[in-house]
């Protein structure tokens, strides 16, 4: 697997680099966030308004899904209060496989962006025991019913999310809502 983002940050995990490495869309040029370093351990990353792990893990899937980056990288001062991720890079590495396969195989899970999704409340109060991740799920949930918004505000990386909820639909414990179209024609 030869992702562009690895080879970003094993360069500046080799200099023991300190600062900023911007990501950017390659089609507007758009920041899209940054992978924030200091003397060459990641101690943070943001990306599409997500941090820590989960925006590590989503840059890295959304480059193997063929979206193409541009890296800028710029010098700065971090300091130690900034850090947000404390795992080596090694760590990291070694759980991309693992991340794209598990992403591959639940690809075809994912409802589509537009549809709600609601708790039954028929499962609430048979008080159905749930996974920690089927529980961050229903969490995120009750506050957003669109797939689009419990896919961007839930902390779970993508192919969790989408397991939880296949987990949870199996149980009884949501309800589907698809968007009708409106014809203009129709008052």
């Amino acid at each position: 697997m030869d992702l562009k983002i690895l080879n970003t940050i094993e360069e500046q995990i080799a200099v023991q680099f300190t600062g900023k490495v911007n990501v950017l869309s390659n089609f507007n040029h758009q920041y899209l966030g940054h992978i924030l370093f200091k003397d060459g351990e990641i101690f943070q990353v943001e990306f599409q308004q997500m941090t820590g792990l989960k925006a590590f893990y989503q840059l890295i899937i959304q480059e193997f899904s063929l979206n193409s980056f541009s890296f800028i990288v710029e010098p700065e001062i971090v300091e130690e209060n900034l850090r947000k991720i404390h795992y080596p890079y090694a760590v990291l590495k070694n759980k991309i496989s693992e991340v794209l396969k598990q992403y591959r195989s639940s690809i075809k899970y994912r409802p589509p962006e537009n549809i709600r999704i609601l708790i039954n409340s028929d499962f609430i109060k048979a008080n159905d025991p749930v996974t920690p991740e089927e529980f961050k799920v229903l969490e995120v949930i009750s506050e957003f019913n669109r797939s689009f918004d419990i896919y961007h505000h839930c902390q779970l990386l993508d192919h969790e999310i989408t397991l939880a909820l296949v987990s949870l639909r199996k149980k009884g414990a949501l309800k589907i809502i698809g968007n009708r179209e409106v014809n203009d024609d129709s008052v």
